[in-house]
């Protein structure tokens, strides 16, 4: 079993064959010009990291993590538009591609090719690996794996500078889990929480005493978070949570 983040993007490849994004929320920019935000769609921009990615790891399969489409309940013109031409670009290059349904994501089955693989939200497994969104209770078989990757979150890591400026950059997670669980029978030895593919799309800092993490998962004491391994999209680690947290 073989997890490789991929270099300066927010993806990963499983066993060389198997490359996982989550989180592309399209239709975002609808819900941003609502607020008085202004953003041309960001849809274009991902197909090209996508496929850069794809030419460059050639995966058999490519797994959506979740939260492929934005807005709830309804749908917008952009999303019926932009997600079949994402998911053609995909199939240019892998021979399967899988979504495992985010909270965002209803009504996903008439928005995508037949051929696309549909999942649970409880998740599934590819060998050694559960993978699941995060907005939902994962399944006891992908507990049962030696490693879980989860999504959900967008976890970014903030900076504070001398002035007090905020910025926030996309991170990895790594955290460990707890021994004993009432609810499994047997738990992942880590888990990995994915940053969002779209960079619009906004976080959780991780690293802020303020936050609170999503799913019930990550809320519920199920994970030593304070011993959280914290990367950043280039592969720099900069250290354990605890000892990254910001000073309110």
């Amino acid at each position: 079993m073989n997890i490789l983040p991929i270099s300066n993007t927010p993806a990963l490849l499983i066993d060389d064959s198997v490359l996982v994004v989550a989180d592309l929320h399209i239709g975002i920019e609808e819900e941003l010009k609502e607020a008085g935000f202004i953003l041309p769609s960001q849809t274009e921009k991902m197909i090209d990291s996508l496929v850069t990615i794809l030419k460059d790891t050639k995966p058999e399969k490519i797994i959506i993590l979740g939260d492929l489409k934005h807005n709830i309940p309804m749908t917008s013109k952009q999303e019926w538009s932009e997600i079949p031409d994402i998911i053609r670009a995909a199939q240019e290059y892998v021979d399967e591609i899988e979504i495992l349904p985010g909270n965002h994501d209803g009504g996903i089955r008439n928005m995508v090719a037949d051929d696309v693989h549909i999942g649970i939200s409880k998740g599934n497994t590819i060998g050694e690996v559960g993978l699941f969104h995060g907005h939902a209770w994962p399944s006891e078989k992908v507990m049962k794996s030696k490693v879980a990757i989860t999504a959900h979150n967008h976890p970014v890591v903030v900076f504070v500078d001398k002035l007090g400026m905020r910025t926030s950059k996309r991170c990895w997670m790594r955290t460990n889990f707890r021994r004993k669980s009432e609810r499994y029978s047997k738990m992942p030895k880590e888990l990995v929480v994915m940053p969002a593919f779209n960079e619009f799309c906004g976080g959780t800092p991780v690293n802020d005493p303020k936050s609170d993490f999503l799913g019930p998962l990550l809320s519920n004491k199920f994970l030593v978070l304070k011993k959280s391994k914290i990367h950043l999209l280039d592969g720099t680690h900069l250290g354990v949570l605890s000892d990254l947290m910001l000073q309110i």
